[in-house]
């Protein structure tokens, strides 16, 4: 029972103080004088310490915008309510800055006049850079996209396609074009490169040109519309369907003015496809086919004057028109002004003519001039400039850290007074930073923020070296060394083990003078009948020598 409680002891001393291996780890650095708030990239926030010292033409019969002059007066877009499809949880992660108000309408600043969008049934407006949403107008409500649709093919094929194939027009690539479509006049077996090919469907908006490419690079036009929604998905086109190439009309052929300025965007990082969309003409020299050259003028009013004096708009950069009766008319456009790129998208506007009542570029450029007049790139900060500094762990001589940015940061933001006090900087630095550290050496990272969205992010590099003070390190590996589970808990179980042994020990000792006793009492043992004592016949022989010599003696006797 003894035994029991003595090893119940000792096992509870051990439970007791294995977890004080922990608090016996190497000294971490000291908590500094002022405090900053950090948001790790999980999302979790805490807080970091810092010093406060220290931191501081040729026309064409088309379904594009060109073509209004051809439809009546009168003419209105047939806009199916039933079609209309919110997508209000993309929309929540898309917009979390934007401010909602009346008319299906939200703003990253409400504090702005909003644009006057008098015409488009869905609109939106975006920082290129960023992908904020500046403006919006329904912009999950489901359209149809028409020859917008070719930003998607003219991107599959820059990705997919060998711009210098040389491409044979086949019949299952022409059957379906008819005179009333957007064409450039393709024939069956007229040879052309896939750049001329390219070039002509996001220029002069050819559906020809599209079905062409679709079937060169999937091999049918089934095959090709998989591969279109396959990217949908990719880029997070959650409200979009395409059946064809080119954005003829069908009623599961749809998407969102959000997913065209994913797609937009995305599109735009290609410097290929930003030059094409970009240019006012394109010509093809003459063909197999052709004996003369064609010249294409783009069907973008903003980009030229060759369609019409009214529209031209020297900032813009593209993109890509689109219309048909059921789709209206639609313009995905982009301009560039002042180091800033914008990114407009409006849908199913009731275009009149070219001229006075193009409705879709009334709609962009009011936004452009919104976003224009309201926003400016503006410096968050410079290389040199020290955002944070710090303590370091086993510095020499207590050597601080100081960190910059590893390149300028700047971004859009509202151009009134006080905007700049709204933007929100977040440190993201270890807990604790360890010497020896080199100047240049990435140390975490910064993240701006304005009216709850993101519009800047930065590495944190050191500006000094640090050495680290080789003393306190040896010290502190020994200390590790001898506080870790590693070593500490074998040690405790050591101990244990030799206290226990000890404890055997004395047992058996204890045991064997116990096992002495008994065999010296049995030598001199009372006879069971005379009750006299008598030699244990376990007795040595000089016991018994020394009694029978007693017995003999005659002084013994009485």
């Amino acid at each position: 029972m003894k035994n029991k409680r003595f090893i119940s002891l000792l096992l509870a001393g051990f439970f007791a103080l294995a977890p004080l291996s922990v608090s016996f780890a190497a000294p971490t650095s000291a908590p500094d004088t002022s405090t900053s708030t950090v948001t790790s990239p999980d999302g979790t926030t805490r807080t970091v310490t810092s010093s406060s010292d220290t931191v501081e033409s040729t026309s064409q019969p088309d379904d594009d915008d060109t073509a209004a002059a051809d439809y009546d007066d009168d003419y209105t877009a047939d806009t199916d309510s039933s079609d209309t499809n919110d997508y209000d949880e993309q929309g929540a992660d898309y917009d979390s800055g934007s401010v909602s108000l009346e008319n299906g309408v939200t703003m990253e600043d409400s504090s702005l006049t909003p644009p006057t969008i008098s015409y488009a049934q869905s609109a939106m407006l975006l920082d290129m850079s960023s992908g904020r949403i500046l403006y919006s107008k329904n912009p999950d409500d489901r359209v149809y996209p028409a020859s917008t649709t070719k930003i998607m093919t003219g991107i599959l094929a820059l990705e997919l396609g060998n711009m210098s194939d040389t491409v044979t027009a086949t019949y299952d690539a022409l059957k379906d074009i008819t005179l009333e479509d957007s064409h450039m006049g393709i024939l069956i077996g007229e040879e052309l490169t896939m750049e001329q090919l390219v070039n002509g469907m996001l220029v002069y908006s050819a559906n020809d040109a599209a079905n062409v490419i679709a079937i060169q690079i999937a091999g049918s036009m089934d095959a090709f519309v998989q591969l279109m929604n396959e990217k949908a998905q990719e880029l997070g086109m959650t409200g979009t369907n395409f059946v064809n190439a080119c954005g003829t009309h069908d009623d599961n052929h749809y998407t969102t003015a959000r997913d065209l300025s994913i797609l937009a965007q995305y599109a735009m990082q290609n410097e290929q496809f930003r030059e094409i969309v970009k240019k006012p003409i394109y010509n093809i020299p003459a063909t197999n086919k052709y004996s003369s050259e064609r010249i294409l003028v783009n069907t973008n009013l903003f980009l030229g004057t060759s369609r019409s004096t009214y529209y031209y708009y020297p900032p813009a950069i593209g993109i890509k028109t689109g219309h048909t009766s059921e789709a209206g008319y639609c313009l995905v456009s982009a301009a560039s002004y002042n180091d800033t790129e914008l990114l407009a998208v409006v849908m199913n506007c009731a275009n009149v003519d070219t001229k006075e009542q193009a409705y879709s570029y009334i709609d962009s450029k009011s936004l452009f001039e919104f976003g224009f007049d309201n926003y400016l790139h503006q410096i968050l900060a410079t290389v040199g400039d020290i955002i944070y500094d710090s303590k370091v762990y086993e510095a020499k001589d207590d050597m601080r850290v100081a960190v910059t940015v590893e390149n300028d940061v700047s971004a859009l933001i509202a151009n009134k007074e006080g905007s700049i006090d709204e933007v929100e900087k977040t440190i993201d630095m270890p807990e604790q930073i360890s010497a020896p550290i080199t100047k240049g050496d990435v140390l975490g990272t910064v993240t701006y923020t304005y009216k709850g969205n993101q519009i800047g992010t930065a590495n944190l590099v050191a500006t000094n070296d640090v050495e680290r003070n080789n003393l306190l390190h040896v010290f502190h590996l020994i200390l590790k060394v001898l506080t870790s589970p590693f070593f500490f808990i074998p040690a405790i179980l050591l101990i244990i083990l030799i206290l226990f042994s000890r404890h055997q020990k004395k047992k058996r000792e204890r045991k064997r003078r116990i096992q002495q006793l008994k065999r010296n009492r049995q030598r001199t043992s009372p006879d069971n009948e005379t009750g006299t004592r008598t030699p244990n016949r376990n007795a040595s022989r000089t016991e018994r020598v020394s009694r029978e010599t007693k017995g003999s003696n005659s002084r013994y006797r009485k």
